[in-house]
Order: C-alpha cells, then structure tokens, then sequence
C-alpha cells in the first residue's frame, strides 16, 4: 500500500514537472514582408484560443512563452493572418499581403460596401491601370477601362477638358456630366476658366493619377440615389493613397518622354501641288496664260513653306515624384510631391503641373479615430489659343499657302502685316512671328482638404463628422502684341495691342454628419445602416478687364494699356441641403437588400420647388452559396443584382435660372441701366431619371475567367428646355421642365487568367457597351438646334427632336456633282436633285454619340518581365470633318493650304463622273456649305497604350537595402485605324471637327524605385 502511494506520488511529480517544462519553453522568431524580406514591426502574435500573446519589435523580432501543443496566430493590419504551430523554438514568418481583403471591399463615397453584398453596377479602375500613364488628366485615363463610360475631348491640348457620359446622356441643355467624387466629397470640376480667345481646360487636370488608389464608376439606381439631385448623370468616385501599417516605404518615380503629334489620315498639299492645283483652277475658269503666270508666277516654288512643320513640334514628357508611407496599427501615413510637365504638340503650348498630397489617419482610441487629407495642386498650362484666331498655329497651319513665305530674303519673320501677306493670305498673320509673342496663359490653384472624425458611441452606432474645403482659383491672361495680325488695330494704330484678363474663384465648403453602424438579430439577419446630414455651401466670384493700345518695348500688363476698354465680374452664391438614409439587409448571408431615400434641398430653385425626393430600392442573391450549386465544378460564383430608383440633375442650371433677372449691359442717357434678359420660371425644378438596372456576376473554374453583365434602362424626365414665347413677351423663350429621354444597353467586362503557369502569366480583361439614346417626348416644343459652338450660337448641324437621339445630324443630303457642268448637287424633298444648296431639305443622318465602345487588353508575364497592350474602339457615330469645308472648298479659299485630295478627282470636262465639282476662284454655287458631304464614320480603333517592364531581381538589390526597383518603357496613341479623312474622329458631342488641335503620340521611359 504504501509503496503504490509512493509511485502515485513520483508520478504526479513527473507530471508536474512536465508540464512546467512545457509551459516554459520559448518560442522565438521574426516577422518579415514576404514581398520584399524587410521586418514588421508591431505584428500581434497570439496563442490560439487564448489571449495571451506579444507583439514584434522594431525589428520584426518576436519572444513568446509557449505549451507543446500551442498554435500561434500572427496578425496585422493590411496582411493575410497565418497560423503556424509552435514546434520548434525558433519560428520565423513571412507575412504576405491582404490584396484579397482589400479588393473584398468597394468604395461609392458615402460608404464602403462588402463585394459580396454588393447591389450596386459599379466599375472599378485600379491604381496600376492609372499609374505613369503621361496623359494629365485623369478621365482621359478611364476610356475604355470602364463599360459605359465614353470619355473624349475635341482639344489634344495638354489639360483640355474632356467630355465624359455615362450610360449616354441624361440632359439636352443642362449639365451631361457626372459628378466627382474624391474621399467622399462632392467636389468642383470641369471648365473652370474663361474660354476667351483660348482652348478649354480641365480642373481634373490637376489631379496626380500616381495619387489615386481607385477610381470606382457608379451607374445604376442603387448607388447613384445616395447623391440625390446631382447623381443623374453617374458619379465618378475617387479614392486617394492612404498610408498602411508597417514599415516606412519611399518611393521615387522618374518618367521622360517624347510627343509627337498625330495627324491621321489629314494630308495638306506641299508647294508644288498647290502651285499646279491653283494654276488648273486659273486654266479651268477661261484664264489666259499670260494671266495664270501673273497670278501663279514660277516665282512663288522658291518659298515653299511647310506651316505644319513650322506649326507642330516633338516635344518632351517629363514626370518626377517622391512618396512615403508607413505607420503602425494606431497611425498611418501617405505623402507624396510630384511635378509633370508635357509639352503640347503645338508650338508655344504645354502644361506644367505640381502637387501635394498628405494623408494621415490616426485611432485615437478603441473607440475614436481622426483623419486629415490635403490635396494641393497647381497647373500653369500654356494655351494654344482659340482654332478662330489668326495668330494660331492651328489655324495657320490649315490656312497658310504653301507658297507664302515665313521669313524675309535677310532671314527675319515676316509679320503679316507686309502688303505681300494681306493680298494673299487669308490671316494676315505670321503665327510663326506672333505665336511666341501673342500668349495664352491658364494658371489654376486648388485646394482640397478633408479633416474627420469617427466616434463608436456603442458596438452598433458610430458617429460621424467630416468638414471639407475645395477652393479653385482659375486665371487666365491673354495678350495680343500690337505688332501681330491680331494685336494691330488698322483703323486706329495707338490702340494697337490688347490684354485680356479673367479672374473666377469657387470655394465650396461640405459639412457631413453622420450615424452608421451595423447589428444582428439572430444567427441569420445582419442589419447595417447610414443616416447622413450634408450642408455645402458654394460661393463663386469672377473678374475680368481688358484694355488696348501698348507702347514699345511692350509691358503685357493692363497698367500699360492706353485705352481701358471694360470691366466685369459676377458674384453668386447657392447652397444645397440633403437629408440621406440608407438601410441594407442580409438574409443567411446570400439574399441582400438595400434601401435609401435622399432629400435634397437648393437654392436655385424658388420657394415650393426647392425640395425633391429621391430613392432607391435593390437586391441580390449570391446563387453560388445555394446548395443545389455544392456539387457543380462549373461556376465558382454566381450572383444576380437588381435595382431600380431615382436621381436628379442639378448641374448646369443657373443660380438664379427661376428668376426674372436684368442685364446691366446697356446704358441711357449716358448713365447706367439695365434691361430684362431672362422672364423666369418659378415652377422650374430638377431634372430627373429613374433607373432600372439587371446585373448578373459570374466566375467559371475557379475564378479563372470572371464575367459581369448589366441590362439597364434610364428615362431622364422634366428635362429643361428652352420653349418659345410670342413676340409680344418681349422675350425669344424661357427655359422650362418639358420633355422625356431615355437610354437603354447592355455592359459587360471580362477577365480570364488563360495561363498561369510559375513563370509565364498571361490575361486578359475585355469590357464592352451599347447604349441606345431617343428622345421620347419635347412637351410639345420644336426642334431645338443645341449651340455647339463655344460661342454657344453657331449650329453646326445637330438638332434634338422628337423620336429621334439626341444630337442627331440634321442636314441637307448631298447627290454629288453634275457631269455636264460640274455644278454641286442636293437632294430635293422628291428625290430630285438641285444646284441650288436653298432648294434642297433636311434630313436626319445618325448621331454624334457612338452606340459601341470596347476597350481589349492583354498582359503577360515572363518571370521579371511585363508586357501589356490596351486597344480602345468606338463605333456608330458620324463626325462632320468641319476642317475640310475650307481645306477642300473647291477653290473658294484659294489662297488657303488645301487638302491633298482637294487636288484629286475634280471635274473638269463635260461628261466627266467627278467627286468633287469643278474648282472656281470664291466658290462653286456654295459647295461647301454645310452638307452631307463632309459627314463621314467617326468610327476607330486606337492602340491607346503599350508597355514594357522589367522587375529587377531583389537579389541584386539588397546590399543596396533597395526593396523594389521596376524599369519601363510605354507608347501612347501608337495607330489608329479609321475611315475618317480628318485629323482624329475622336470628338465630343458636338460632332464637329473644327481645327481640331491633334493628340500626341507619346514614347516614355522610366523608373520606380522602392526604399
């Protein structure tokens, strides 16, 4: 008995101490990046179903106290979570990066939504199809890499605005853009400058891509009634670089390039044509010899002026910028400065671009964390000046003869004011000479801040309160020199010379209050929710001078001017109000719905028409979690989306659009008066669009190929237009809330892994899009002829009518050219023709706006290299090459620079079947009017960008403690495949190519360097 009591004894002893040799056994290791090998510090190393643990040092070292059978579990913010057990003492881990959790999430500004409850049609673009693309704007960078999205520009001037829809149009005469969106704040954008005598610009130009983490298009009605009154026409939504925790990084990034400009399928006669071609015309119209020679003497070959090579440049592309970001788990970080510069394709014309970025979070608290954003960004773009002034490149290198002279037999410039100029050209203007002295100046400063903060008042309601700041301050100085075409004033040559200056500032300031949070009732129903208040106040202040009349030496400065000719400047203020709530519910984590109701209230409408409501109700149902789907190896995930709601449209509408206003423009009596100008309607309200939206989410083999499909329809309602009034009134029209749009397509972006092998990667991403535009109803108003022109009165021949698309081409058709005489011919109402372009009558032929975009592209990976290729296409749209209506005019500009085909196939004896009629100095009956004859398919395929990198091995780079070094090369706008004649049928709305400055072909190298 007593010796089993002492073997129970020696037993329990051993037992014990057993287990205090296992509970004191040590574990010790170290974290490190898996990408780069670098430490992490602060790592949470926790013993599984315990809570004891520890935390990594600054050099990713770790020590912990651990039992035989324990499993430690290494966690940190921004890295996928490992589970190792602890079967040795020394157990070192690399950590790699969360990239899946963070592409689990989508940002639409008011919220971030889980993926897989995601109701919404929203497509995404991410930082590395935006970073070092040397475009300067960042919407330029969206075609064709979002489905719906059709982003062009009439201008390829560095910084020009770019004309961007969404699912077609939503509007005829108010705002057809969306709104922006950056940190989830509705900010300015757009045409912020005068557009005197100059090219467009782009506030959004100012914007660094390289600062962008993602860039997120919302479409459908789910998402874009969280905007409300200003969602109608999409909503494009911008997320900043934010730091992530860990180990400091700074980078550096140094990009050079160079432009050359691209003319398509526009080519202009050389000396020797246009001598040849202008003699025949002489010879064709019953000139003697002796006369030809006197007005085409040999005498003129020995200028031969090429005024496009003089006119365009190769110019340079330059990018340089350096970031840093790190923190811990309760402080992040991202920081950033750049400066890019593009020189224009035109001579005397550029942008020079310099930015800031600072972003810091901070979790003050388990329970309170705070945030700062500061984007500031400055653009000083050399303008080209408008394609109408004599003194533009752009204009003089279509108009000046090859056989006029730019430069004196002693080699200086000829002005333009020489007699030998203004008896033969047609700008009296050396562009040459006055281009470098005659300039165009665009500075514009913004200042975008955001500062926040989050309170979890309990586990399922958190506070909210963010306050921003956009301020825009846009300039703009031009100056005629008075020795130039366009400076000299030949009625009164002491007030030769001019300086126009133009000052606008816009500062917005958002308040956002908020509560969100989420909870569960029982295991299956998950709740989450959004109340939000937004007050933002925008004040808006513009000044403008000009004067006449400088001295030499010149002194471009309204100081200088002799004579002041006028001084203006407006002042408005408009405030919105919105009241938003938004609730989301998930059912057994598969069935998803989603409400929200906006009210919103402005002040640009009159008391009783201030407040609209709008909403939205949606659902989806991940059909990939059903049980019927646990046996199929097909679909890895399936989902189908549903939505259906409203948005409105308050941009492009006045501050004061409802009231009767007067105009301070006229004078009495030599003292000041004003005149009405607008009668007023005070019923006038928003315009709206209610939008149904079908999306179906697909994954085949694993996710190897992924497929998303969206049916959806958008009718626009109350849009506004301008109805006519009697003559009695006293007033032309009125704007009102009349007619009815639609449009209705289908999207679809593709992505297939088609090999993934260790060493060789290749896939391809494919998104597509056919929208559909008619107008349904007008309110019973006539045919509207949209102004296209920047003067906003020029018709260029589209109108909006009934039944019909917007912008559609409304022209006189023509038949061609006579064989007897060579007289242009016109479609007369019976299907006769006519020589008199007054007899012939209108019809419709198609639209400006395509119907198909595409964007293909492909990428490959060969262990260190990368090679990537993105096609852009766009088809369905006519394009009226306005250009050609003076470059082949049938010899009624023949002291212009003519197209080469002017040249070709022109009638010239009876019987002849001729496409072009028979050339008369000042014009043959009118041919070149505007006509059929110069619409052509603005259909094309653009090779848009080409790139070509090379990771360097991280094994060179260690002992330099260098973490990643990537070299590259890239080529923008390389080919271009297309039927139209003119410079580039890429053009906005308006359809109309008029002097279209040419985009650049861009060629660029560069380095990434990560510390």
């Amino acid at each position: 008995m007593l010796m089993r009591k002492v073997l129970v004894l020696l037993l329990a002893v051993l037992s014990l101490a057993g287990n205090v040799f296992a509970q004191g056994r040590t574990v010790t290791g170290k974290v490190t990046d898996a990408r780069d090998g670098s430490p992490i510090p602060g790592v949470t190393i926790q013993i599984k179903g315990t809570n004891k643990g520890t935390t990594s040092s600054v050099d990713g070292t770790y020590k912990i106290a651990v039992d035989a059978n324990a499993v430690l579990v290494f966690s940190f913010v921004g890295y996928a979570n490992q589970e190792k057990p602890a079967a040795s003492d020394v157990l070192n881990v690399k950590l790699g990066a969360d990239d899946k959790q963070l592409s689990e999430v989508v940002v639409t500004g008011y919220t971030v939504v889980d993926r897989k409850k995601l109701v919404s049609s929203i497509s995404e673009v991410g930082s590395k199809q935006l970073e070092n693309v040397p475009m300067p704007d960042v919407n330029q960078l969206l075609q064709g890499r979002a489905p719906g999205v059709v982003s062009s520009s009439g201008s390829g001037q560095p910084g020009a605005k770019q004309s961007i829809s969404i699912r077609g149009i939503g509007s005829l005469s108010a705002s057809a853009d969306p709104i922006y969106v950056i940190d989830g704040v509705i900010i300015n954008a757009g045409q912020v400058n005068e557009v005197t005598q100059t090219q467009s610009t782009d506030i959004m130009a100012n914007i660094n891509p390289n600062d962008i983490e993602s860039i997120n298009v919302l479409k459908d009605a789910s998402a874009l009634a969280l905007y409300g009154a200003r969602g109608g026409n999409g909503v494009i939504v911008i997320t900043t670089k934010k730091g992530k925790a860990g180990q400091s990084k700074v980078g550096f990034k140094a990009q050079y390039g160079f432009n050359m400009p691209s003319f398509g399928n526009w080519k202009q006669m050389d000396a020797q044509q246009a001598f040849n071609y202008k003699r025949d015309v002489y010879r064709l119209n019953g000139f003697s010899q002796e006369d030809i020679e006197a007005a085409v003497p040999d005498s003129l070959l020995k200028y031969a002026t090429d005024w496009r090579d003089l006119a365009f440049q190769n110019g340079k592309t330059q990018n340089y910028e350096i970031n840093s970001s790190g923190g811990n788990e309760k402080t992040q970080y991202y920081l950033s400065g750049g400066y890019f510069s593009q020189d224009g394709a035109m001579i005397n014309s550029g942008l020079k671009r310099y930015s800031v970025v600072s972003n810091v979070q901070s979790k003050v608290s388990d329970r309170l964390d705070v945030g700062l954003n500061l984007n500031l960004s400055y653009a000083d773009i050399n303008n080209a000046g408008a394609g109408n002034r004599y003194s533009s490149p752009l204009l003089g290198s279509f108009a000046n003869s090859p056989l006029l002279p730019a430069y004196k037999p002693d080699g200086s410039l000829y002005t333009g004011l020489e007699d030998l100029w203004q008896n033969t050209s047609n700008t009296g203007d050396n562009f040459v000479y006055s281009s470098a002295l005659n300039t165009n100046r665009v500075e514009n400063l913004r200042i975008l801040g955001k500062m926040y903060l989050n309170y979890k008042i309990f586990d399922w309601m958190k506070f909210g309160q963010n306050i921003s700041v956009d301020y825009v301050s846009a300039q703009q100085k031009s100056f005629q020199d008075p020795t130039t075409g366009d400076g000299y004033n030949f009625s009164d040559p002491n007030q030769s010379g001019s300086v126009y200056q133009a000052q606008r500032n816009q500062r917005t300031i958002t308040s956002q209050t908020s509560l969100s949070g989420k909870f569960n009732v029982g295991q299956k129903h998950l709740f989450d929710y959004l109340a939000l208040m937004e007050y933002a106040p925008t004040h808006f202040n513009s000044f403008n001078a000009e004067g006449v009349g400088f001295a030499t030496p010149k002194t471009p400065v309204l100081d200088a001017a002799a004579v002041p000719l006028g001084v203006g400047g407006t002042q408005t203020d408009s405030r919105f109000l919105s009241y938003l709530g938004q609730l989301n519910y998930t059912f057994n984590g598969k069935y998803y719905f989603t409400g929200s109701l906006r009210r919103d209230g402005s002040s640009r409408f009159a008391p009783g028409h201030k407040w609209s409501n709008f909403y939205s109700l949606g659902g989806s149902w991940r059909i990939i979690d059903e049980n019927f789907m646990k046996d199929q190896h097909i679909f890895s995930d399936a989902k189908l989306r549903v939505s259906h709601g409203t948005s409105g449209i308050a941009g492009g509408i006045s501050d004061f659009g409802w009231m009767s206003i007067y105009g301070y423009d006229v004078a009495y009596g030599g003292s000041p008066a004003s005149r009405p100008t607008e009668p007023g309607t005070p019923d006038l309200t928003w315009e709206k669009s209610i939008s149904t939206n079908v999306g179906l989410d697909m994954g085949f083999l694993k996710n190897r190929l992924t497929a998303s499909v969206d049916l959806y329809y958008r009718k626009s309602v109350d849009l506004l237009l301008r109805n006519p009034l009697p003559p009695t009134s006293g007033y032309p029209d009125r704007l009102v809330n009349l007619g009815t749009m639609a449009n209705k397509g289908v999207e679809a972006s593709i992505s297939s892994r088609n090999i993934d092998h260790k060493d060789f990667q290749w896939s391809t991403d494919v998104t597509f899009a056919y929208n559909k535009n008619k107008i349904l109803s007008m309110g019973g108003a006539a045919d509207v002829n949209p102004p296209t022109n920047s003067d906003g009165t020029t018709y260029t021949g589209t109108i909006h009518r009934e039944g019909l698309p917007a912008y559609s081409w409304y022209l006189k058709e023509w038949a061609g050219v006579d064989p007897n005489n060579g007289d242009p011919l016109w479609y007369k109402a019976d299907g006769t023709t006519t020589n008199n372009i007054n007899l012939a009558n209108y019809r419709v032929f198609g639209t400006t706006m395509p119907k198909i975009t595409l964007g293909f592209n492909n990428t490959f990976n060969y262990k260190n290299f990368t090679l990537s290729a993105f096609i852009y296409a766009s088809q369905g749209n006519q394009v009226i090459n306005g250009t050609a209506r003076y470059g082949d005019a049938d010899g009624g500009r023949l002291n212009w620079n003519y197209n080469v085909e002017a040249g070709e196939n022109y009638w010239t004896t009876p019987g002849q079947n001729a496409s072009r009629p028979k050339p008369i100095p000042g014009g043959n009956k009118n041919s070149a009017a505007l006509s059929t004859r110069y619409l052509e398919d603005g259909s094309y395929i653009r090779l848009r960008n080409v790139v070509l990198g090379y990771n360097v091995p991280k094994s060179w780079l260690n002992a330099a403690k260098i973490q990643n070094v990537r070299l590259y090369v890239q080529a923008q706008n390389l080919l271009t495949i297309t039927g139209y004649s003119g410079v580039d049928p890429e053009i906005d709305n308006t359809g109309y190519e008029f002097f279209k400055y040419p985009v650049n072909k861009t060629v660029s190298f560069g380095v990434d360097i990560t510390l």
